[in-house]
């Protein structure tokens, strides 16, 4: 497998072997490689891994897009590695403790971000020079429909 992976880059790629290896480098977790592939190919999210995923508990962390440091190459790579990771838009979710699936706010309101979500959408996110590295973090997570 790991002859087959396109990086953007030599931080790219040391990145992302490190990352698995903090996870106990499962390549049959689809979902979190996919997860840490896209996340590490920009140098913004390589440095501020910890304001998107919890490396304790193993997730992503809500309200990912709200940091300073994000560029518009940023906030499509976190959409689509958020996306890979768990098949919803978390980035347009708000965490709330009384819902499971995080579709309300903390006044019990639901609560989708209509701009977040047309961001979200395959012609958003793939309209950048990193659309080449994207691809690859979708045939790291649908490994099965690209053999």
């Amino acid at each position: 497998m790991a002859a087959d992976i396109i990086f953007n880059g030599k931080e790219h790629e040391t990145t992302f072997y490190t990352w698995m290896k903090s996870i106990g480098g499962n390549f049959g977790d689809s979902e979190r490689v996919a997860l840490f592939y896209v996340l590490s190919i920009t140098d913004d999210c390589r440095n501020h891994i910890d304001d998107l995923y919890n490396f304790n508990s193993h997730c992503v962390k809500p309200g990912a897009l709200h940091h300073g440091w994000i560029t518009s190459s940023d906030t499509r790579t976190i959409r689509l590695a958020f996306n890979l990771f768990n098949g919803k838009v978390p980035t347009a979710l708000e965490e709330s403790s009384e819902s499971s699936d995080n579709l309300y706010n903390k006044e019990g309101e639901f609560e989708y971000d209509k701009s977040e979500l047309l961001g979200s959408t395959p012609s958003s996110i793939f309209c950048d020079s990193l659309a080449i590295y994207f691809v690859q973090g979708l045939k790291l997570r649908y490994q099965c429909y690209f053999e």
